[in-house]
């Protein structure tokens, strides 16, 4: 079955009805649903689409798939937050553990070394920890 720009128009226009608000997913669905359908052997579009819309599970499983898909993208933003989160953490203890074995020492650069090294626990990591628990527990009150 060969698709016209209506049925395209249709497909993407029952996708916003409902509720789909990722663009990116709804490309990705609309093209999915339209490949099923011109591989159909149906030559009634609406059976094809309703025959296409169950195959994806119904218009429930839509939005399943699209919650699924914005955790995904939250795991995958929260793994990246917690590596920044690990590197800075490692760098401010690093440069504050230095600065305190310089001062023992009598070693010059002792001062700037714990200045920085609280600089980036100040304002870079602790930053990052609360923000990073901020969106956490969104995600769970979201859940």
């Amino acid at each position: 079955m060969t698709l016209t720009d209506q049925h395209i128009a249709f497909i993407s226009n029952n996708l916003d009805f409902y509720g789909l608000k990722n663009n990116d997913l709804k490309e990705d669905l609309l093209d999915h649903i339209c490949t099923h359908i011109e591989n159909s052997n149906e030559h009634d579009f609406e059976t094809a689409y309703k025959k296409a819309i169950h195959e994806f599970g119904g218009h429930l499983n839509l939005n399943h798939i699209e919650h699924q898909t914005n955790l995904q993208l939250y795991f995958n933003a929260s793994k990246n937050r917690n590596r920044l989160l690990f590197l800075m953490s490692y760098i401010s203890a690093a440069c504050i553990l230095l600065g305190i074995v310089f001062k023992f020492m009598h070693w010059p650069f002792a001062s700037i070394l714990l200045v920085v090294g609280f600089a980036f626990l100040i304002f870079l990591t602790l930053p990052i920890y609360f923000y990073s628990r901020y969106k956490d527990r969104i995600i769970k009150y979201q859940s």
